[in-house]
This record gives C-alpha cells, structure tokens and sequence, in this order.
C-alpha cells in the first residue's frame, strides 16, 4: 500500500515537472507559431503617418504644412448603444450617421478608424460625450495656408497622406514620411490600454521642398487673370513670369483656380494646372521665332523689305490674309513686318527659309518636348515633323497648325531676352532634409546659344518696336520703362469637332521688360473672351501684361528710364516715343554696317530672293545656272570683295 502511494505520488511529481519545463519552454524560447496568436490577443498594429515635409516658396514662406490633428477611433466592443453613439457622433463630423453605425455595430472588433484628422474643437465636442470604447491618436494633417494661391500647382494630398496632384504628388518621394507602425496594447479581456495617443512629433519626418515661386508675383498675376475671366467672360485664363537670367518660374497661375483646403469640392477642370497641361495654338507671338531664324541665317536683317501682295497671298489653292481683313500692306521692312503682325509677311520669310530651318530652330527652343519642371500631366505639345506643305508652313510661321504650352513659349522669349542663350526652366530651387541639409539643389546650367548675340539684339529691337504706337502691342507699354513683345490672337481648335469653333479666340501676349536689359518674360493668354468685338491680344492680354509688368518692376525697385519732365507733368509727350524712334536708328545702323561687311548666305533662295537680298545690301550679282542657290563665292560671311560683285550659282 505505501508503495503504490509512493508510486502515485512520484508520478504526480513527474507530471507536474514536465508541465512546469513545458510552460518555462513557451515562456522563455516561444515558438513562432504561437507567437502571433500571442501578439493578437495582447496586442493591436495600427498604421499611421508621421510628419509629412512643408513646400515653401523663395522667401520660405509656408504654402504647404502638416499641423496636429486628432483622428477618432473605436472599440466596437465596449460601445454599449451604437445607434445613439453613432447619431450623436454623426453630428460633431460629419460624417453619416450610418456609415458611423456600420462600423460599430460589429462587437467582435476591437478597433476601427471613425474619422481621421478632426480639429481641437471636434475632439473636445468629443470628449464630452464620455463614451467608452472611443479614443484618439493625434497625427498630422496637411494645411494650405494661403488657399487657392498656386493651388493648381502645388496640388493636395488625400487622407491617408499621398500627394494626389501637382507637386503633392510629383515630389511625393521628398515630402512623404514614413508610414509609422504602431501598438496599442490590450488587457487580458481585450480592451486597449491606451486611447488617447500623440505620435505627431515621433517618427521619421519628410523633406521640405522650397520652389522659385515669389508669392507677391503669383498672387498679383492670379487676382489679374480672375478678373480677366470676369471682366471678359472667358473660359479661363493662365500666366507664366520668368526670371530672364536662369529661367525660374516666379509665377504660375490659372484661373479659375481652387481652395487646397477643399480639393474635393471642386470639379477636375479647376484643378488643371493649364500653363504646363494645355496645347493650344498660339497665334502671332510664334512669328518672332521665324523672323529670328531667318535673320540667324543671313537671309534678312530688320530693314529687308519685303512685298506684302496688298492683303492678300496665293499659296496653292489656299488664299493667305493678314487677320484683320481691313488691314492690307504692300511693302513692309521686316521690323514692320513684327510690329504690323503681317500674316503674308512672316509666311514670305518662312519660305526663304524652308521646312527644315524653321523646323531646326523651332526644335532648339525645344517646342515640342516637355520641360523639366518636375509636373504631373506635363505636354510637349503636338509637333509634326517635316516636311510640312507650302500651306502648313505658311500656318505655323504665324502660330496655326502647332500646338504648344504656355510655358513653351515663356521660355522661348527668355532666350532671346538672354541674348540668344536657351535654358530649361525650374521651379523647384531646393530639397531640404528635416536637420536642413540640403539633399538637392537646382544646378546652374549654362545653356545652349541658339541665336547669336547679334540676332537676339536685333529681335529684342524689333520686339520692342512693336510695342510702339501704331504696333498691334503699344497697349502692352509701362510708363517710364521700355516694353518689348508680341501680341497673339488664335483661331481656337474645336476638340469635338475638329476645324476651328466659330468666333472663339486665344488671346495672348509674350513679352520681357524692361527690353533693354531684361529682367522679367511675362506670358498672358485668354480663353475664348466672349466680345465679339474685343478679342484680339492687343485689346485682351497686352493691357494684362501691362499690369504685371509694371507691378513686377516697382517692386523689384527698378528705376525707370523714360520719365522726364514733360511725361511727368502732362500727356502732351510720351517717352515711350522717343524710345522707339531711338530703337529704329539703333537698328538701321547696325544693320547698315552688317550688310556693307560681309557676304550674307543666300543658299536655298530662289533666284528672285536672291537678287533681292543682293540688291537690298547694295551688292551686284553675277548668276550662273538655274534652279535654287547652290553656293556663293566669295562664301557666305566673307568680306565684301572691293568690286561688290557676288558669283551666284544655281542649280
């Protein structure tokens, strides 16, 4: 008998041992199966974000920030009355009182996101229920300080912290945090240990990103373009202003623009950023580039004359007009060609040059190829390569058939007001981590000279004349400083139709001031002004650019040239005309001495385009063949023989 009790007791013993090793085993070496069902019972992963990094503009002016705000989440198990929980709820968010009910109803939950990133206010509101099963983590929230300024570019991010358009979402790589994991720990009944959690200043934070943008610029161009919309009843309208020396974007605007802090409330069209997502044709202000190619390659220098056929031009089976029909010029310099905006001019040029050059030179100013802004829905227009028809060419020497960006063209008018340099623009300056070490910063590139130094002088000139009284741009001067541009009015495309929409324009204007040493390229364009009698660039976008410019330059501090006496005290005499007057000698003897020096290249020309050109630079030619010029002797940009005679050949 004592033996089986011995027995049974050692047996106790032994049992008890193995079941005490057994439980030392999971507790200190816990196999990996078990240790989910651990984590799971004890413990509950929520994701959330943690500080997202800021975008300012050149001064460090805030225009995007993450501030602290409070999202509500619940323990459907501890709620005692969902309905009455989820209607009183309903009326401190917002939210529907069903969709709050359906989350909660659910007591085999534990938790569950309410509403993510509520205000102060809220929470109190909140707190003041005293409903068990409901808490808070505080988490950042993304603000936009001044609203609707360069809302279409800087764009907005969702709720879960993702930059869904414009920069948000370009540069979302920079700005974004990580997503930080986090542990809410539960009792042995289930029930969160902690319901009130501040992560906002933990984690990993994002870069900052600071633009090029100046904010006084952008925000005095956007109330322009609004009130342009208004004052004409446009569709819309947008703006460029760059920085002449390196082609930063100093402003970007559309209107009608939208609030950041209401994204949702707008429909997709106001969130357009139009300046770099837009292709349109843009009229007129094109003819500037092919007058420049022409005179880069020696086939006209601004006093070449050139026969305007009174108003009206064969070209195949198509008949050229200008686009004032009333309008009709016989015989017109190439500088009045640009100031006049003749339609039958610029084709004439265009077609001394050819399909190829216009084409060359178009491709160095880089239509047809995006830009390097870093911008989400960028275009590079629609660009056809040659060969292009005598009547295709003859369109996009006055800006028809090609389909550009507003910041396209900006950029073109800042190479010449860089003296023939091209640079891609940029508007983002710098990337900057959370401990302000600069990650990235925008190089200074030194550019590609498209046109020489000459030939841009020659055009800024020209530009400058043709905002002079009776030039389609005089509306576009600034008292006491010198205006250089060019007015734009297009026919606009019909996109479901196709062909063009009857009686819609583009209206714009391109331009640089102060021309003789320019700070600022400035480009306007107006969608569709409903007057039918007040739609051209001169009357429409030049009186904007107007505005802009003069802002720009009394708040750089610019001093004026032109003021004098009279133009200070009375009307009677206008500086701007003595400036003009002062461009056109400028332009007649630099021209002069050109011509006298050297061989101009007359390779391409007709035969009659040839013995123009000669004749006009006083020179006397001896032709050889028939056909096209082939070659010259002496070469082209030789000195001028002392006889004047140039050997013409022809094939």
């Amino acid at each position: 008998m004592k033996s089986r009790v011995l027995i049974l007791f050692g047996g106790f013993i032994f049992a008890w041992a193995i079941l005490a090793g057994r439980a030392a085993y999971l507790q200190l070496w816990p196999h990996n199966r078990l240790r989910p069902l651990s984590e799971s019972q004890f413990e509950k992963q929520i994701k959330v974000q943690s500080h997202r990094g800021a975008i300012y503009d050149s001064r460090g002016e805030a225009l995007a920030a993450s501030v602290a705000s409070f999202s509500l989440f619940a323990d459907p198990s501890l709620i005692e009355n969902p309905k009455d929980v989820s209607r009183r709820l309903a009326k401190i968010t917002g939210e529907s009182r069903s969709k709050i009910y359906k989350k909660i109803k659910n007591k085999k939950r534990r938790f569950i996101w309410i509403e993510r990133q509520l205000t102060k206010a809220q929470k109190e509101e909140v707190d003041q229920l005293d409903v068990r099963g409901l808490g808070f983590i505080r988490e950042p929230k993304r603000i936009y300080p001044h609203g609707s300024l360069l809302s279409q570019v800087i764009g907005f991010v969702g709720r879960e912290d993702k930059g869904l358009e414009g920069l948000e979402y370009s540069m979302n790589d920079k700005l974004a945090s990580r997503e930080k994991k986090m542990t809410v720990q539960k009792d042995a009944r289930g029930r969160p240990l902690l319901l009130d959690v501040d992560i906002f200043a933990e984690g990993s934070e994002g870069n900052d990103v600071h633009l090029t943008i100046d904010s006084e610029l952008q925000f005095f161009l956007e109330r322009e373009l609004e009130q342009a919309v208004s004052r004409h009843q446009a569709d819309h309208a947008m703006g460029v202003i760059l920085n002449v020396e390196d082609s930063k974007v100093l402003a970007m605007a559309t209107s009608p623009g939208y609030d950041l802090n209401r994204s949702t409330s707008y429909v997709a069209a106001h969130r357009r950023n139009r300046p770099v997502t837009d292709v349109f044709e843009p009229g007129s202000t094109m003819k500037t580039f092919v007058i420049a190619a022409a005179m880069e390659e020696g086939l006209i220098r601004p006093n070449t004359k050139i026969n305007c056929e009174g108003g009206r031009f064969e070209v195949g089976d198509r008949i050229i007009r200008e686009a004032d029909t009333r309008h009709s010029y016989d015989e017109l310099s190439v500088s009045e060609v640009l100031a006049k905006s003749s339609n039958i001019g610029t084709t004439k040029i265009a077609f001394m040059l050819g399909d190829k050059k216009v084409d060359q030179f178009l491709r160095k100013l880089k239509f047809g190829d995006k830009t390097d802004l870093k911008l989400p829905g960028e275009s590079g227009g629609i660009y056809n390569p040659p060969p292009w028809r005598q009547h295709l060419l003859s369109n996009i020497s006055f800006g028809h058939g090609i389909g550009t960006t507003a910041v396209q063209v900006a950029n073109a008018y800042a190479a010449i007001a860089r003296g023939g340099i091209y640079k891609e623009p940029h508007l983002v300056q710098k990337v900057v981590n959370p401990k302000g070490r600069v990650l990235w910063e925008a190089p200074d590139k030194q550019g590609e000279q498209v046109l020489k130094p000459q030939v841009a002088n020659w055009t800024k000139m020209m530009l400058t004349l043709a905002t002079a009284p009776g030039s389609t741009g005089v509306t576009a001067r600034i008292p006491g400083f010198p205006v250089a541009g060019k007015t734009g009015t297009a026919q606009k495309v019909d996109p479901k139709n196709g062909g063009y929409m009857r009686g819609a324009y583009l209206s714009s204007f391109a331009g640089f001031v102060p021309a003789h040493d320019p700070k600022y390229v400035i480009y306007i364009v107006v969608d569709h002004p409903k007057d039918k009698h007040n739609y051209y660039g001169s009357q429409v976008a030049a009186p904007i650019f107007s505005r802009v410019a003069g802002y720009a330059v009394r708040r750089a501090g610019l001093t004026p040239i032109l003021i004098s006496k009279t133009n200070l005290l009375s009307n009677q005499e206008d500086g701007m005309v003595k400036q003009q007057k002062r461009a056109i000698e400028m332009l007649k003897a630099s021209t002069k001495v050109h011509a006298a020096s050297q061989v101009p290249d007359l390779e391409g020309l007709t035969l009659r385009q040839a013995l123009a050109r000669v004749r006009e630079l006083g020179l006397k030619a001896r032709v050889f063949g028939s056909g096209r010029v082939e070659r010259m002797n002496p070469s082209p940009g030789s000195d001028v023989p002392g006889d004047r005679r140039v050997d013409v050949y022809l094939r």
